[in-house]
Order: C-alpha cells, then structure tokens, then sequence
C-alpha cells in the first residue's frame, strides 16, 4: 500500500494474539497513526534521512487471542531531516501477525 494523501487510512483484520506492520522509512514519509481495535496507540514520525526498507513501523504482542484490526492513518507530512520541509508519503511493505500454537 502505498498513498500520498493525508486522512487516507489502512486496515488489515486479523486473528492473533500479536502483529507487526513493516514498513519504510526516509527523507518524504509521513507521520502516521496507528490504531488497534479502533483506540489509538501512537503516532509514528517516519522521517529519516536516508531510505530504508523493511522497519517495524508499529508492533503489539500479548494481546488476548481473538479478532483485532490494526489500522494506520496518514495523519500529515513528517519532517524531512534533509531539508527540515514536511513531506507525507505511508507504504507498507506487509503485516505479520502471531497465531498461538494449539
């Protein structure tokens, strides 16, 4: 997934007890807010001044095994560290959830 525009919003449901969404970092990406079950857990700066791929953008375990969705909000441009300008770009590259064994 891969958006530009502020207030675009990704989801993803699942059934876990834990998850991670993976992304990238870098000179134009944004600021996000991340959610679980529809409360909100943080807001991520992403800004950083080179690109990198395949960062843990946001990670929750130990929760109650059970359906949740994780959600993640393009909520403005971060701050590019290489020019101090806002820029807002969100992609995530997967999500991995934990599934208990039985």
């Amino acid at each position: 997934m891969l958006t530009d525009r502020t207030s675009d919003l990704m989801s993803f449901t699942f059934k876990g007890t834990g998850v991670s969404v993976i992304g990238t970092v870098g000179p134009k990406q944004g600021l996000i807010r991340f959610s679980l079950d529809g409360k909100d857990i943080t807001t991520f700066d992403r800004g950083r001044p080179k690109l990198k791929c395949d960062q843990v953008l946001f990670k929750l375990s130990n929760l109650p095994l059970g359906e949740h969705t994780v959600s993640g909000l393009l909520v403005g441009g971060g701050t590019n560290p290489n020019t101090g300008e806002e820029d807002g770009v969100f992609s995530v590259q997967r999500i991995k959830y934990t599934v208990p064994d039985k």
